[in-house]
């Protein structure tokens, strides 16, 4: 009977944390559950999102309890996109992203890799959008050259506010929390115009071997956030993936889809021989037909 399946590289079994942190379950609430109030807030936040209710949601965003900031985060995110001029702000983000309670961070991170009403996403939308130097803005002739001097101040205070937004990201690809940094990796990945500032971040997350992230759900994220962003600086990274444990295995399968080269092809034929059947199909599907041998 085979034995578990171990990182190859540093012989790590079932990803316990190694340096002395307690374990970080996905599932595990340590902290006691929310009361009556904090329950009945929260709902209302949740609520006020699904009504348009800005004033409401904005209020409840400064409570005291995380679940009821992250609910208020999730509703001004959610009249944001559904056409909403109040809902969240780019401030507001920023807040919640540098939230001290990991489940408004995660919230927070969710809402800056989403796209917006214009299909963009916050980082690089909130200097590009058209009424980022004003309301006047489209009416001056459509033209990428300010009309004022206030139209300069107004663009240089947006382009930093997009600056903010990413280094707070950066700020939470270290993120001690093995749940927030799960989904910077994710949010990272669906943000490609800030990919040559988040690249080296995530490969030190996914790798390469034998290095990498001690939470196994964390390096595959970021192997896959690797993957969607298709930089070549994350390449030895994702091939590294191919010698992590098979969740990670597959992920970087499907990353390699992004890249060519002899390295790409030698390693997909590799992974045709690997012993979890889900890397070879991927494998196979990236090869294409007569991959294994087989002819119709």
């Amino acid at each position: 009977m085979a034995g578990p399946d171990q990182h190859e590289t540093d012989g790590r079994v079932d990803d316990a944390p190694t340096s002395g942190a307690p374990p970080v379950g996905r599932h595990v609430h340590p902290d006691p559950a929310p009361d009556v109030e904090v329950s009945t807030r929260r709902r209302q936040a949740i609520l006020a999102g699904h009504g348009g209710d800005a004033r409401l949601a904005r209020d409840l965003l400064t409570d005291p309890a995380a679940p009821v900031r992250a609910a208020a985060l999730g509703a001004l995110d959610r009249i944001a996109r559904s056409g909403g001029a109040d809902g969240l702000s780019t401030d507001e983000l920023a807040t919640g992203l540098a939230d001290p309670e990991p489940a408004v961070r995660r919230r927070a991170l969710e809402a800056l890799a989403g796209p917006d009403r214009s299909g963009a996403g916050p980082i690089h939308d909130e200097a590009d959008r058209p009424d980022a130097a004003g309301p006047d803005r489209a009416e001056a002739g459509r033209s990428n050259t300010p009309d004022s001097d206030q139209d300069e101040t107004n663009l240089g205070e947006a382009s930093g506010l997009a600056s903010r937004l990413t280094e707070l990201l950066l700020a939470c690809l270290e993120d001690a929390d093995h749940s927030v940094l799960e989904v910077a990796c994710w949010a990272a990945g669906e943000v490609p115009e800030v990919a040559e500032t988040t690249v080296d971040a995530l490969t030190a997350v996914a790798g390469p071997e034998p290095g990498g992230h001690e939470d196994a759900l964390c390096r595959e994220a970021a192997v896959a956030a690797l993957g969607a962003l298709g930089h070549e600086r994350g390449r030895a990274a994702i091939l590294g993936g191919l010698k992590d444990r098979p969740a990670v295995r597959r992920r970087a399968v499907l990353a390699l889809a992004a890249f060519e080269g002899d390295d790409v092809e030698a390693a997909l034929e590799r992974s045709l021989e690997d012993r979890d059947w889900q890397v070879r199909q991927a494998a196979e599907d990236l090869l294409g037909p007569g991959a294994t041998g087989d002819h119709p």
